[in-house]
């Protein structure tokens, strides 16, 4: 049965709006991510804004709880139910119909649909609603509905606000693997297992805590695929399901070792040869009983724990049990974290130092050392981040589409991971080593290991409860693979702390998240001097500040709900006019509150009847411009904007997408016929529009011998309030302004556009050209991750696992120029969303649209947009491609330059060319380029002549192995090269790194000889130099890398570092 399918049909039948799920990143930077199925319309029981028509909508929501308040992070592999990405059902009522309608749905749904055993569901209500009680005897006997207090059955979404009473739905799974003490009906066992969540809306609270009846009370329901799907297939554990089966099996592949679900533990004839595996160690004498309990957390807070005479037959604490089975939670994890990586690459999020992409790559590291755990050497992720995009790719088509580019990210994060776990967790051993005198960790093969952590959640909700808010939790520590060395918890008491110092190494150079350290040092019961950890956290400058993105929909608190129920969503005119007569319907102060006026020099905002201005989104910046006086002339012509158009001076070309009065010479066509009543073909010659006085509509007229209009900036007579920016809040489109004479409601101005809004056009224009270019040269697999567009400026943000070389560069940037050249005409096109999709439209993912969409053509371009576009290709002048760099792992970006600021640039270009020409004294920069370098060579070659021979240097004798690690003083670092060079000639064996500073920068040098199969010079210099805030990588045999920092305690440790990674791998 498809669950999410059947509930979807289900309440589409009885007139719900089906929504598709929101963005895992949503617009609201109160969240880190959505975390349940009513963010997205948070703002509509919050008030913020009205309620839709209709107003009933379910939805299946992509949630994630990772981060932030709402993190089930920890708990993932370690309890039956929790996930880090899960999938909420949910049916929402916005005061259409209440708590007799929603229960009535949701019995039936349950029962009739899902067909679960009547004999076996059970009811919670609030303690106080009665009405509650009432409604559910229609359904069922009283004898199972349940009161509850606050803490069970109470909802609200902060300390102020809407809440209400809940009510759950349980379902009985029996006693054959449930019957502890906890196991009753309202215990805290897990035989009685909530499967959906009915909130009922009906209060709002206020400061004092006085709750006050909505006039509209509404429903907010939720409902975790994961565990009904486990209820519906008889598993006790949600990964044992369908759903991560195909996962499962791509993890056995990988790693060679078997998966077991929780029923094939417990009932050990299953395991065949492996039974003996878990049933020994499943086997206590009574003595031993009382100390699993303990360690389990079995005292009334597991979920469904128990113990049954000498056996421990707890589900939910089989990895306590056996070294074999602690595998299991590893395969879980992975599973889990898997799913979780590939919806939030595949939705724009990518690997960084902070915010949500810090999270991405805490989820990924995590699942790494699990991996590391089940013997893994080598990126493996990958590989079940392919097995997630086919498996869920059906429903979520985007995790096909870009299939092949999310495994390439994940991949490339992976590798850059292992190639620093093993130094980290020497670097791990040796701190212990420090603390207690002798070697804590090791595996088989003599390496060292981190431990693993069992967590047992106290919480009577789990994770894919519709609540988002979690109890506390118990943590409890066993090691993987092996039996576990005792740790004397009395002495471990007495221990000193773990270095915060090291742990913030292991953070900065080995890639160790913070919360990976505290997870290996609670199983010995030691912490981290979070103190030095920050202390040394702050001294790293180049650390950023976390990005949120996020529109001012989430920061913004005003009067828009009041706006959208007067006036609705204001029009947008901006596609057809830069200038238009409009009536002002409202005023703002700058904390969005309505006011009647705004006085000379005041800033607020604005909302136009019709508004030509476009608001930031997308990319483009919002637009600025003026507000002229009514009696004004009104042309489209603006200050600067005479030139926006080839061919004319003193004419806006604006073309219209609604008019019907259009002359011959414009090139844009609209047809009577069904598949081309939503299509506008726009060329670039020019056409005047005006607002008729008596009607609406926008009129076409022959520009020809209209006169020019110059706005008037510095007649303050003329110009009533100066446009700064243009956002969108809640769909309203507002106008930041500063009035320059008294601003009232009801006033008709003439809104123009600023002449800076078609060198934007032209820039978001090459943006389209750069995609298409990008993916022509590159491959497919580029997906845009970000852009932001100027009228100076474009910055384009792509997935790419590596840097582009010169031909690539230049590649692209000649393809985007043939285009423009072509002088293709713009096409724009509304249609659905699939019909979109079918013609081959790009988007960033399946969920950011609308079920309508504006498909914009340009040439063999063709994207999803509603940004603002020029109307030629020809109208986009050269592209200059100024540079290429990255963003983070797996991301590439692009500046580029096009239009006036292009002719800028290749000017600047000439002026520089000029310049060298003089200093060179030559007319051939080139020519005269050489002549130098030979002249700084012959100096370089008689200062090398008198330097010290390579026998004369600093070295250490390593295993037969001469090792020299110094800091070169006044050396450049192709003359560090030569010296190795040397070096390597002279020796069998050496290994040498030399650092030398020039500019500001550090440059590191290394190279190997005799002992390649011991110490690789790529893998070290890059260690390395990670201390300075740099990268870098080569050969085996020799390699370079960059730093920025030039400290010399940095310089001093990342020498220190270089000689104990030699000694350890030479030793």
């Amino acid at each position: 049965m498809d669950i999410r399918a059947k509930f979807l049909e289900y309440f589409a039948s009885k007139g719900h709006k089906v929504y598709s799920s929101m963005p895992l990143v949503p617009d609201d930077a109160s969240l880190l991510f959505t975390n349940a199925g009513m963010v997205q319309f948070k703002d509509i029981f919050t008030g913020k804004i009205p309620a839709p028509s209709p107003n009933i909508a379910t939805s299946s929501q992509l949630c994630i709880r990772a981060g932030g308040k709402h993190n089930d992070l920890e708990n993932v592999g370690y309890t039956a139910r929790h996930h880090t990405l899960f999938e909420m059902l949910g049916n929402f009522s916005f005061g259409a119909y209440f708590k007799k309608e929603a229960i009535a749905y949701a019995w039936e749904f349950v029962t009739e649909i899902l067909g679960f055993d009547k004999s076996l569901l059970y009811v919670t209500i609030h303690e106080s609603d009665d009405e509650a009680f009432e409604l559910w005897q229609e359904h069922i006997e009283s004898s199972r509905i349940k009161r509850m207090g606050d803490k069970d059955n109470f909802w609200q979404m902060g300390d102020t606000g809407p809440c209400g009473p809940c009510s759950e739905i349980y379902v009985d799974q029996g006693a054959e693997f449930f019957h502890s003490e906890e196991d009753y009906f309202g215990g805290e066992g897990d035989r009685f297992l909530e499967i959906w969540n009915l909130v009922f809306m009906q209060y709002e609270r206020s400061a004092d805590g006085t709750l006050t009846p909505l006039p509209k009370p509404s429903i907010d329901t939720g409902m975790g695929l994961e565990r009904v799907v486990a209820l519906k297939e008889k598993k006790i554990n949600n990964f044992d399901t369908s759903l991560f089966a195909p996962l499962m099996e791509c993890i056995e592949r990988v790693t060679g070792e078997k998966y077991y679900r929780d029923d094939e533990l417990l009932n050990n004839s299953s395991l065949g040869n492996h039974s003996g595996d878990f049933a020994d160690s499943a086997k206590l004498d009574s003595s031993n009983s009382k100390i699993l309990s303990e360690k389990c957390g079995l005292q009334g807070k597991s979920q469904g724990s128990y113990l049954e005479g000498n056996d421990c037959r707890d589900f939910s604490q089989l990895p306590h049990l056996s070294p074999k089975a602690e595998l299991q939670s590893s395969f879980r994890v992975i599973a889990d974290h898997a799913r979780s990586v590939a919806f939030l690459l595949a939705q724009g999020v990518n690997f960084d130092k902070e915010g949500r992409g810090y999270v991405l790559r805490r989820i990924l590291r995590r699942a790494v050392r699990h991996g590391y755990l089940l013997g893994l050497r080598k990126a493996f992720l990958y590989e079940v981040v392919g097995a997630v995009c086919d498996t869920m790719g059906g429903h979520y088509s985007y995790l096909k589409e870009r299939k092949n580019a999310l495994q390439e990210q994940c991949k490339a994060e992976e590798e850059r991971f292992f190639e620093t776990i093993e130094s980290g967790m020497a670097l791990f051993q040796a701190e212990l080593e420090k603390l207690r005198g002798h070697s804590v960790l090791s595996d088989k093969s003599g390496s060292a290991s981190p431990c693993s952590l069992q967590r047992t959640p106290s919480a009577s909700h789990s994770q894919d409860s519709h609540n988002p808010n979690l109890s506390s939790q118990s943590l409890e520590c066993q090691e993987p693979n092996r039996v576990a060395q005792k740790v004397d918890s009395s002495n471990a008491k007495k221990t000193t702390q773990f270095s915060g110092e090291v742990a913030f190494k292991l953070y900065d150079t080995y890639g160790f998240p913070l919360d990976l350290t505290q997870d290996m040092l609670r199983e010995l019961s030691l912490s981290i001097d979070l103190q030095g950890f920050e202390k040394c956290m702050q001294e790293q400058k180049e650390r950023s500040k976390a990005h949120w993105r996020g529109s001012g929909d989430s920061v913004k608190d005003g009067d828009f709900n009041a706006l959208l129920s007067e006036f609705g969503e204001n029009e947008f005119v901006g596609y057809e006019c830069v200038s238009v007569e409009s009536k002002i319907l409202a005023l703002l102060d700058s904390n969005f509150k309505r006011v009647e006026s705004l006085e000379a020099g005041q800033e607020g905002y604005v909302m136009l009847e019709a508004t030509p201005f476009y608001p930031e989104s997308g990319g483009p910046v919002g637009d600025k411009g003026v507000l002229l006086e009514n009696n004004s002339s009104l042309g489209m012509q603006c200050d600067k904007v005479e030139n926006f158009v080839k061919g004319t001076t003193d004419k806006v070309a604006s073309l219209p997408q609604n008019s019907q009065n259009l002359h011959s010479h414009t090139a844009l066509v609209r047809s009577t016929s069904p598949n081309l009543q939503n299509t506008r073909i726009v060329d670039s010659t020019p056409c005047h529009f005006e607002r008729s006085e008596k009607s609406t509509t926008l009129e076409c007229q022959d520009s020809s011998g209209v006169e020019s209009h110059k706005v008037n900036s510095s007649n303050p007579q003329n110009i009533v309030a100066k446009v700064l920016d243009t956002q969108k809040y809640f769909g309203l489109n507002l106008s930041k302004v500063v009035a320059t004479s008294m601003l009232k409601v009801g006033d008709l101005v003439k809104a123009q556009v600023d002449s800076s809004r078609f060198e934007i056009a032209k820039h978001h224009s090459a943006t389209h050209l750069l995609h298409y270019a990008l993916r022509q040269i590159l491959g497919s697999h580029i997906a845009q991750a970000g852009s932001l567009v100027e009228s100076n400026r474009l910055r384009f943000d792509f997935s790419h696992p590596k840097a582009l070389s010169v031909n690539e560069l230049e590649q692209i940037e000649a393809l985007v120029n043939s285009k423009i050249a072509q002088s293709s005409p713009q096409v724009c096109e509304t249609m659905g969303i699939e019909q979109a999709k079918a013609k081959g439209a790009m988007a960033l993912f399946g969920e950011k649209y609308g079920e309508s969409v504006r498909v914009i053509t340009l040439g063999d371009s063709i994207e999803l947009c509603g940004g603002i576009h020029i109307h030629n290709t020809a109208e986009i002048g050269s592209f200059y491609i100024v540079r290429e760099s990255s963003v983070s792992s797996g991301v590439r970006r692009i500046e580029a330059v096009c239009g006036k600021a292009a002719y800028n640039y290749g000017k600047a270009a000439l002026e520089s060319i000029k310049s060298l020409k003089e200093q060179l004294k030559a007319q051939d920069v080139l020519q005269g380029v050489a002549k130098l370098q030979n002249a700084l060579k012959e100096a370089r070659d008689t200062a090398n002549k008198a330097k010290q021979s390579v026998k004369s240097l600093d070295y250490e004798e390593v295993n037969g192995v001469k090792l020299i690690v110094l800091k070169l003083d006044s050396v450049e670092a192709k003359e560090a090269k030569d010296i190795i060079d040397r070096a390597k000639n002279e020796n069998e064996k050496v290994a040498i790194l030399l650092l030398t500073e020039s500019s500001g920068k550090i440059a590191l040098t290394a190279g190997v000889k005799g002992v390649e199969s011991k110490l690789k010079a790529g893998a070290w210099v890059k260690q390395v130099a990670q201390i300075l805030g740099g990268n870098g990588g080569g050969r085996d045999d020799f390699a370079t890398a960059g730093g920025k920092i030039t400290e010399s305690s940095k310089v001093q440790e990342a020498l220190d570092l270089a000689k104990q990674i030699a000694r350890e791998k030479l030793g």
